[in-house]
């Protein structure tokens, strides 16, 4: 900027462009005014808002990480109901093996001593059969 004329001719005053200019020049003072008063209440306004913001997005990834910490004890308390389920099914098939297994031997038993006794039926009856005979031949 160049020096200023301290001493302003009162003429020059009266000039239209230079009292245009110096229109401007006040406009452009109340603008600067209000910029730096704006630019004042910005940063308190801006830092006040973007706190919580950041407030907000803290707090949704606690609540995101509260739901990955529950699915993670859900998965695991699935896991283990199922491993239980499956051991449970196992024990079943094994046990009704087993049972399964007793039962037909069970009843293999039962057939074979029944086919013993009717064969010694049979054997009892030959000798009730001999002791006749001989009893007749005698007799």
């Amino acid at each position: 900027m160049g020096t200023m004329i301290t001493m302003v001719d009162s003429e020059y005053l009266q000039d239209k462009k230079v009292q245009k200019i110096d229109s401007d020049i006040r406009n452009f003072k109340t603008d600067l005014q209000n910029a730096e008063m704006e630019l004042k209440g910005l940063d308190s306004r801006l830092d006040a808002e973007i706190g919580r913001l950041q407030a907000e997005a803290s707090s949704r990834r606690d609540a995101i990480e509260a739901v990955r910490k529950r699915l993670r004890n859900a998965e695991r308390e699935f896991k283990d109901a199922d491993n239980a389920f499956r051991a449970a099914q196992q024990q079943k098939e094994k046990t009704r093996s087993t049972l399964k297994k007793k039962v037909n031997h069970l009843r293999k038993r039962i057939r074979d001593a029944e086919r013993t006794k009717e064969k010694r039926f049979r054997e009892l009856d030959g000798e009730k059969r001999k002791l006749a005979d001989k009893e007749n031949k005698e007799g």
